[in-house]
């Protein structure tokens, strides 16, 4: 498979820093996404609901479609595709079950080291989703135990890869794997971090986390 050409997407996150940074709070943890969800479809419901408000309004009160609360549904109409979208979108993502985030949470609490969590990365060719990874001291190790296709934990590589657009030198090691024994052995590995590496991990994460929603 080719190299993803992001050149473009890439531009665009540049230009928008300041509108990408994590869209919630719980962003890179456990349950993000059935958080997203639980919020999406509330807010497209609401949004659906204005859009008919007005409609109705429009025809059973003034008898006619040439109103501004016409005009408002139809503005009211672009955040509810763009919330549908996204809706989907999460739709995508299959995070971890119940008892397989115990096992991962408990190799977290062995290591002592932080795990991110629910992990969408969007690109103009398409989304990719890590259930789990560990950014740490020039290391992202990533586990996905749902894709056991080799070309598959590739193309998740590249994705990830886009955190490393900018570095300058030695980028950050990528490694996936939908082994939970590789994933735990792949942490042990690791070497504990000084002040320098934990300052680029949080800086590393903070861009990782703006490639997704």
């Amino acid at each position: 498979m080719s190299k993803i050409d992001n050149s473009t997407y890439k531009a665009i996150k540049k230009d928008n820093k300041a509108a990408r940074k994590r869209l919630s709070s719980d962003a890179g943890c456990y349950g993000h996404i059935h958080s997203r969800i639980i919020s999406r479809l509330i807010l497209s419901i609401v949004l659906l609901l204005m859009i008919v408000a007005d409609v109705v309004i429009s025809l059973l009160v003034f008898h006619t479609r040439k109103t501004w609360f016409i005009i408002l549904a139809c503005i009211l109409s672009i955040p509810f595709a763009r919330n549908i979208i996204d809706l989907f979108m999460c739709f995508k993502c299959k995070p971890l079950d119940k008892e397989e985030y115990e096992k991962v949470h408990q190799i977290e609490e062995e290591s002592g080291r932080k795990l991110l969590y629910d992990i969408s990365i969007t690109d103009e060719d398409g989304l990719i989703f890590v259930p789990a990874l560990i950014l740490y001291n020039n290391n992202i190790i990533a586990y996905t135990p749902d894709v056991k296709e080799v070309k598959g934990r590739e193309k998740i590589k590249r994705y990830i890869n886009m955190v490393n657009e900018s570095e300058e030198g030695k980028g950050y090691r990528i490694v996936v794997t939908d082994n939970l024994n590789t994933f735990r052995k792949e942490i042990n590995k690791i070497k504990e971090a000084d002040n320098e590496a934990v300052s680029k991990d949080h800086e590393m994460s903070e861009r990782l986390l703006s490639l997704g929603f």
